[in-house]
C-alpha cells in the first residue's frame, strides 16, 4: 500500500461518510470488496479485518446492489427520516473507522470523520436531488441513478488512491 500522511486517512474518511450519506452501504461495500481481494493491506491485529473476509464482502455488495433498487421505489423514507439518518450516520462512522485503521489511525477519529461527512451528504444530497427534480422536471428516480453512479465512482476513487 502506498504512504499516505495522516490528513489523507482523515480527508478519506470524511469523503467515503458523505458517499453514506448518499447510499448508506456503498462505503463499506467498495471497502470490503477491495479489502477482501488485497487482505495484505489491513493489520493483522485490527478490526479492520473482519473486512477482507470474502462472504462478508459478498454480503456487503449484494446490500449496496439492494440498496440501490430500494432507493426508487415510492415507499421508500427520505434519508433525513429519523432511522435512515441515524443508519446513515452510524455506517459514515463505521466506514470512516475502517478506513483510518489502515493507517494505523485510531479508528475513534476516523469514526468521527466519517459520521461529519455523513451528516453533510446526507443533507446536501437531499436537498440538491429535490432542488434538481425541481429545476430540471427530471423524475425522481432517474435523478437517483445519477446519484448512484456518483456515489460508486466517489467511494471507488477513494479505495483506490488508498490500495495505490
Amino acid at each position: 500500500m502506498p504512504v499516505h500522511s495522516d490528513i489523507f486517512f482523515y480527508v478519506s474518511a470524511l469523503i467515503l461518510g458523505f458517499v453514506a450519506g448518499m447510499r448508506s452501504i456503498m462505503p463499506l461495500a467498495v471497502l470490503a470488496l477491495t479489502l477482501s481481494r488485497r487482505p495484505e493491506l489491513t493489520p493483522a491485529a485490527d478490526p479492520v479485518r473482519w473486512l477482507t473476509l470474502r462472504p462478508l464482502a459478498i454480503i456487503l455488495g449484494l446490500a449496496a446492489i439492494a440498496e440501490l433498487v430500494v432507493d426508487k421505489l415510492p415507499r421508500t423514507p427520505n434519508r433525513i427520516a429519523l432511522g435512515p439518518f441515524v443508519g446513515r450516520l452510524l455506517l459514515g462512522g463505521l466506514a470512516g473507522a475502517a478506513l483510518v485503521q489502515l493507517g494505523k489511525i485510531n479508528p475513534w477519529i476516523g469514526a468521527g470523520c466519517g459520521a461529519v461527512g455523513a451528516i453533510v451528504g446526507t443533507l446536501v444530497m437531499f436537498y440538491v436531488r429535490r432542488s434538481a427534480g425541481r429545476a430540471t422536471g427530471i423524475r425522481d428516480p432517474y435523478l437517483g441513478v445519477i446519484e448512484d453512479v456518483l456515489s460508486i465512482a466517489i467511494a471507488s476513487t477513494v479505495v483506490a488512491m488508498l490500495v495505490g
